[in-house]
């Protein structure tokens, strides 16, 4: 278990997406500053929230290196770790294929990033021809255990034995929020692609009015806090995505954006807060309820294609 002492803070860095400079800041956040922190603990770690003026993209800065063991502590545990708040999924991916659906019927599709397994087994279970691969060695067991699926065990990078241009559609169900270097994973994710796929990407919306809600809040609690990312808690999101900053990113990796939706938060167990008052739990459901009517909500969900197909050969 890596501790507060092992994580360290590196030099300011450019924009990971268009490497500009220019950025404004939305405020700190670290292992004191959010709702129901140990505001007690040593060694106080934080870092700036910041916006890029370029392209959108949200990131800390300067960036504290050590957190990728606490990601993957965190990312490991069947038992503990769910992708939503009451552990039934089925609801929430059902409504993604749905979604994708409109687009691609059904075919072959590599899920990157496969968690427990529980939207490969929903893909299988709509007549999808359904592969899996993830980092963490104890999902794959439970995945392959509990529901039958096919996962491989490991990167993307390192696989030798999924088949390149064989893919209908190629899913990342938040996992492009964790990854360091998105261009290359997306550049690579389109040599697993048959002629006319395409990819579908979930991540949270960092600028969701629910979001700019809890930024006022903390505003109004003279707090200079920010709500977009969560670096040092779970769920340990160093990075955070627009509409404008995927559909940046997406272009400069050689993808068309056929179509771009936001989910409603609860999807995802964002619904209630185990800290705080039942107040604020009810607050936070009414908000997130009204924000539903109103679009921009909290889970970013996009389906893109290669431009140039026999370019991303």
């Amino acid at each position: 278990m890596v501790t507060n002492e092992n994580l360290v803070h590196k030099e300011n860095i450019d924009c990971p997406i268009c490497n500009s400079n220019k950025t404004r800041n939305l405020g700190i956040r670290g292992n004191r500053e959010y709702f129901g922190a140990d505001t007690t603990k040593e060694n106080h770690i934080f870092t700036n929230v910041v916006q890029c003026m370029t392209c959108d993209f949200i990131y800390t800065n300067p960036m504290i290196r050590g957190l990728e063991s606490l990601e993957n502590d965190h990312y490991n545990n069947p038992d503990e770790y769910s992708a939503v708040e009451e552990d039934n999924p089925t609801k929430m991916f059902r409504k993604r294929l749905t979604f994708l659906t409109k687009y691609k019927k059904t075919g072959r599709v590599l899920d990157v990033g496969s968690g427990k397994g529980e939207f490969l087994f929903e893909a299988v279970k709509g007549n999808w021809e359904a592969v899996g691969i993830e980092p963490s060695e104890e999902f794959c067991e439970f995945a392959q255990k509990k529901y039958k699926v096919k996962m491989f065990h490991g990167s993307l990078e390192e696989n030798n034995e999924i088949e390149k241009s064989y893919f209908d559609v190629v899913t990342m169900n938040h996992v492009l929020e964790h990854v360091e270097r998105p261009q290359e994973l997306l550049n690579l994710i389109s040599c697993y692609l048959a002629e006319g796929g395409m990819i579908f990407i979930e991540v949270p919306n960092a600028d969701s009015y629910f979001l700019r809600i809890i930024d006022i809040y903390f505003k109004f609690k003279k707090l200079n806090w920010s709500s977009r990312l969560s670096p040092l808690h779970p769920p340990f999101h160093k990075y955070g995505y627009t509409k404008q900053s995927i559909k940046y990113l997406l272009d400069k990796c050689g993808y068309k954006v056929v179509a771009i939706k936001t989910f409603i938060g609860k999807d995802r167990g964002y619904k209630k807060k185990k800290e705080g008052s039942i107040i604020e739990a009810l607050l936070r459901d009414l908000v997130s309820t009204v924000i539903n009517l109103l679009g921009n909500r909290e889970l970013l969900c996009v389906i893109a294609k290669p431009i140039n197909y026999s370019q991303s050969r």
